[in-house]
């Protein structure tokens, strides 16, 4: 009888730690916006550099971390175990990105090099990643010997395959396409928003402001340009499995154009961004250099004092 006394109190204190925050591998997407950062494959492996970041940046919302997997221009498999775990300890939702085609394809590839592939994406399925992130999964900007049609299924059938490696594994597809492709109904590199929409989860276009060249009111106003790609992309995809997370410029190329601040011009990105449906962001920089990015989040956070992070 006292053992069954005490059962209530137990069910309480157990329903009270839930609430406390807990280090373990997150078992869905974050609540609320995902805000994520890139690392290249060397800096993804640099555990005290990710290290760094997490703890600078956790209390910021950064919840998302895309760790790429290979070399330029290679299959060759590269991972920091401990990175993974250290992330996974951080409750941070994990994608490795696989780059399919460096650069895109100008011919279709070659049975041993799509072997390949699909070794490198298992590899990376199987690393304790929640999802694989397709890049560069697409035919040369320029001309190539195929029709439109022959492209787009060519692609599917890389899809397709792709699916059926990550399903094993339980974790989610994700790709990355140019940012004009939710302008686009077709486009000559062969990727198509409802093609994809077909196996993957989640879209990353990469609707970078500084990228539409010779376009003064995109190149000029950061927020409208992600609002409004990000916006036509959901559109699209409205009925299918996808959803949107835009990529959006960490970077100081261009910037000039919007007569802002380089952390202003961050900051308009990533209210467009969470103004929306989107799952939320992804900020691109090569070098992983985040502190403007971060002072764009605590500017933001002035704003609107409530904890990012529970």
């Amino acid at each position: 009888m006292k053992i069954r006394s005490l059962f209530p109190l137990l069910l309480l204190a157990m329903a009270y730690c839930s609430t406390a925050p807990v280090e373990e591998t997150p078992e869905s997407e974050p609540a609320g916006p995902m805000r994520g950062i890139y690392l290249d494959v060397n800096r993804g492996r640099n555990l005290d550099l990710v290290k760094g970041l997490i703890e600078r940046g956790r209390p910021l919302g950064i919840n998302y971390v895309v760790v790429d997997v290979q070399p330029y221009a290679s299959y060759r498999f590269l991972l920091n175990p401990e990175v993974i775990q250290y992330l996974k300890s951080k409750n941070v939702y994990i994608a490795g990105r696989v780059v399919c085609f460096q650069d895109g394809l100008t011919r279709k590839a070659s049975e041993e090099k799509l072997k390949s592939l699909y070794e490198l994406i298992e590899k990376t399925a199987a690393a304790g990643f929640d999802e694989v992130q397709l890049d560069y999964i697409r035919f040369a900007d320029d001309y190539t010997p195929y029709s439109l049609q022959s492209k787009y299924d060519y692609i599917e059938d890389i899809l397709k395959k792709s699916r059926s490696i990550v399903d094993k594994h339980n974790i989610k597809l994700g790709a990355d396409l140019f940012g004009r492709v939710v302008y686009n109904k077709d486009d000559l590199i062969g990727q198509k928003l409802e093609n994809f929409a077909k196996y993957v989860d989640v879209i990353y276009p990469m609707l970078y402001p500084s990228h539409f060249t010779g376009d003064r009111k995109r190149l000029s106003n950061p927020g409208f340009t992600i609002h409004e790609g990000t916006t036509k992309g959901l559109d699209r995809l409205n009925g299918t499995r996808s959803t949107i997370q835009p990529f959006i410029q960490a970077f100081g190329y261009n910037v000039g154009y919007a007569r802002m601040s380089y952390r202003d011009y961050i900051v308009a990105q990533i209210k467009a961004a969470e103004s929306t449906e989107a799952r939320g962001w992804v900020a691109w920089n090569a070098r992983a250099e985040y502190d403007t990015l971060f002072q764009a989040l605590e500017a933001l956070q002035k704003e609107n004092p409530e904890p990012a992070v529970q």
